[in-house]
């Protein structure tokens, strides 16, 4: 199989299940009302996703109170129309194609660069509306359309849906970033490359950080600061490099105000994901560090080599922290690695992949969405779709989704493959080649990409095939020089220690789902039915002792699990062996909609409480956490 997809690639009845819930529910959603309009022409809507759909037009027309109306195709999330006048009441009429569908954008006294003047056009809680092949040739009066200014919203004096061809398609509340310009034209940045930080002092043993928690201003967006909250005022924070066996103390003091960005609290509690730790030192999510407090953790480094990452998980803050900034690398390395010849130095290239909101004045927007926060805006190590320019060799990238809820999967414009070397938990076996790889929440990938065959001023595009529109393009590459490249792709990377499932001393089951409101109070995500009781113990796993962990999704949204502590292996995804790319150590997992997943792993050297949970951010802060005490 050339293209590695992860749990996408398997496909279970359940799934096809689920699949025809979601048809029937859209279908019910899918309103076909009488005609309206000039033009003549009657018959059924054809329900959005089915065939038969001819090429055709239709003409939008009305009258807006504003200075410029803006339709949108909503599956590109690009411009499809506008219509502009001086002020005043305006006449409108645009001509769009069939078949599509289109959300309807109306800006206030011209002030376009002002996201509080962009009012998305609703009919009911429908902003998307479809327009069919019933439609071709069909004229959909919207009337006059009126900004609500204390709702946000416009609304037309006509509803589109009692013509003729014109369909409910949903909501969509992600706002397009060109109407307000915050995003800029993509791939005119180039790459940041977090810096590295250097040890405030060093032992025979020990290496020791210091780093600020603070506010502060950065350019994100061209010739406008946007505030964010990171570490030592960046963001992404510095990056700490690591080596097994040597201990590392990050001394973090918090320099943060008691409420801070989104109106979150100054408090934070500092996790090393994916690490290897000491409870004391792992950052349960009510330890707390206050504003104008310091406290040092201790990572003994005890572990496999791996790309590790370091961010808040204050509890139900970690979302707004991490999207504000608070995150960065920490790479673990080893002597045994430094001798298989992969790229290294400047040819080995952190890149974290975040989405985020951002308004005209470069301020980012962040909403609370309990269903998991997205953006429309992608940046790569704090850059909005940057270009990064690379010599025709081999390079080695390691890729982190650092998003809240976005899920990515990466792939190269020309459709070139490459290798993927390993992912959370370090190196595989063996390098495995692929053309493309889906990425979850806090998933990390290890892939090295060959640039040789592409000639200098050429460029190539690292895509995103799950984003539409502005979310579509991750960063660019352009060749622009010919170096030696004394690096090497090792047919064997590192043995796999392979966990048996007869070494299992237990099977423990948690189901992710949603909560019920009226039975489980405010909590809208759980584990086994329970919202996360910091005080109540869900499992207790015997220190030393192997254990076989199942997670079954009871609901419609993918839930990254990730338990703390160890790392551990996959054994089956939806009942199917994981594919070759997700065969070794791992600390986080994708559970698919509806679907079941089964790990394995080993609870080691450490005693002490932990937590499980989904690493979409806003599900885990709303509840969807368990603790886990590892007993001696």
């Amino acid at each position: 199989m050339n293209t590695i997809e992860g749990e996408e690639s398997m496909r279970t009845p359940v799934e096809t299940y689920r699949k025809l819930l979601y048809l029937l529910f859209a279908l019910t959603l899918s309103i076909a009302l009488a005609a309206c309009g000039g033009g003549g022409g009657t018959g059924a809507a054809t329900p959005e996703g089915t065939g038969g759909i001819t090429a055709g037009a239709a003409t939008v027309q009305g009258q807006v109170s504003g200075t410029v109306f803006v339709a949108v195709d909503n599956d590109t999330n690009l411009e499809a129309g506008r219509s502009t006048s001086a002020g005043g009441l305006t006449t409108f009429g645009m001509t769009l194609p069939t078949g599509k569908s289109y959300m309807f954008y109306l800006f206030d006294n011209g002030v376009t660069g002002d996201p509080s003047r962009v009012f998305p056009v609703y009919v009911g809680t429908t902003n998307v509306f479809r327009i069919t092949s019933d439609a071709n040739g069909q004229t959909i009066d919207l009337g006059l359309v009126n900004p609500d200014l204390t709702g946000g919203t416009a609304t037309p004096a006509n509803n589109p849906m009692e013509c003729p061809g014109v369909m409910a398609g949903g909501e969509n509340r992600s706002i397009p970033p060109f109407l307000f310009g915050a995003g800029g034209t993509p791939f005119t940045q180039s790459l940041y490359i977090p810096p590295v930080l250097t040890p405030a002092s060093m032992t025979s043993t020990t290496d020791s950080y210091d780093l600020a928690l603070r506010e502060a201003d950065v350019e994100i967006i061209p010739g406008k600061l946007t505030r964010i909250m990171g570490f030592n005022g960046l963001t992404p924070g510095p990056t700490i490099r690591a080596r097994v066996g040597r201990q590392v103390v990050m001394s973090h003091s918090n320099g943060l105000p008691v409420t801070t960005l989104g109106g979150a609290p100054g408090d934070v509690a500092i996790h090393l994901h994916g690490g290897h730790v000491p409870s004391s030192e792992d950052g349960f999510p009510t330890d707390i560090i206050r504003p104008g407090a310091t406290r040092s953790y201790t990572y003994p480094n005890n572990q496999l080599p791996a790309t590790l990452w370091y961010h808040d998980h204050l509890m139900g803050y970690t979302g707004p922290h991490v999207w504000f900034g608070m995150a960065g690398f920490y790479i673990l390395t080893d002597d045994y690695e430094d001798t298989l010849g992969l790229p290294s130095g400047a040819y080995e290239i952190p890149l974290v992949i975040q989405d985020r909101n951002f308004d005209s004045t470069g301020k980012l927007l962040y909403t609370y969405n309990r269903n998991g926060e997205t953006g429309n805006t992608i940046l790569v190590n704090g850059t909005i779709q940057p270009y990064f320019k690379v010599s025709s060799r081999n390079y080695r990238f390691r890729v982190l989704n650092g998003s809240n809820m976005r899920k990515y999967r990466i792939a190269l414009s020309n459709g070139q493959p490459f290798h993927v070397l390993g992912m959370e938990g370090g190196l595989l076996p063996a390098p495995v080649k692929v053309t493309s790889f889906v990425l979850a929440s806090a998933e990390r990938v290890d892939i090295v990409v060959d640039f040789s065959s592409l000639p200098v001023g050429s460029s190539v595009v690292l895509q995103n095939s799950l984003g539409s529109g502005s979310t579509a393009s991750i960063m660019r590459f352009d060749v622009d020089r010919v170096e030696t490249d004394t690096s090497q792709l090792p047919l064997v990377l590192r043995p796999l220690e392979k966990l048996s499932a007869s070494q299992a001393v237990r099977t423990r089951s948690f189901t992710f789902s949603s909560g019920m409101m009226g039975m489980m109070g405010s909590a809208p995500w759980v584990i086994n039915g329970k919202p996360f009781d910091p005080n109540r113990v869900d499992a207790d796993p015997k220190l030393g002792t192997v254990e076989i962990w199942e997670f079954r999704n009871m609901s419609m949204m993918d839930h990254p699990a990730h338990p703390h502590q160890t790392m551990f292996q996959i054994l089956d995804i939806n009942g199917n062996p994981p594919p070759p790319t997700h065969a070794g150590w791992k600390d986080t997992v994708n559970v698919p909609a509806m679907g079941t997943v089964r790990i394995i792993m080993r609870f080691a050297d450490y005693a002490g409480k932990y937590v499980l949970h989904c690493h979409v951010l806003e599900h885990e802060d709303n509840a969807m956490m368990a603790r886990f005490d590892v007993v001696p």
